[in-house]
């Protein structure tokens, strides 16, 4: 006897396509809002370090910035498949996304700190992480439970 799919597999792609876009959209914004590449998006940082011209941002910032779009078309691309290898890459290119980006918020939109002005990249990295956690629990609450007999 074979069970119907939970209502939740309908949400989970809807929200993989949402944090791959935002992962995109974030390459196009400034990720803070003082000091330092305050008016510099993640794609001006990338011109700026392949003209070897940025001394403001350490390298690996610099890779993480440029690496959390990549992960986002990943995602995006992958939204709706629903083949287990796909699934998998999802969730882990998911979960280096949100890492990334918990990374990211720290070091570069200087979150935990007083003076922490997260600009509108940093918050659209940030939605876009909540979105890959949320679509990740969405697909582990509406898997399929294997029966043990």
């Amino acid at each position: 006897m074979r069970s119907s799919p939970s209502p939740l597999v309908h949400v989970a792609p809807v929200a993989w396509a949402l944090a791959g876009a935002a992962a995109l959209a974030q390459a196009l914004l400034a990720w803070t809002s003082r000091g330092a590449l305050s008016m510099s998006t993640p794609a001006d940082v990338l011109g700026l370090a392949l003209a070897d011209r940025l001394v403001t941002v350490p390298a690996p910032e610099v890779a993480a910035l440029l690496a959390l779009p990549v992960l986002g078309a990943v995602l995006l691309a992958a939204a709706g498949v629903g083949h287990p290898v796909v699934r998998r890459v999802r969730a882990v290119a998911g979960l280096a996304a949100v890492a990334l980006t918990a990374v990211l918020l720290v070091r570069v939109a200087g979150l935990g700190t007083a003076s922490a002005r997260p600009g509108p990249g940093a918050l659209t990295a940030a939605a876009g992480a909540l979105l890959a956690l949320a679509a990740l629990t969405v697909e582990a609450l509406a898997a399929p439970r294997k029966e043990n007999r």
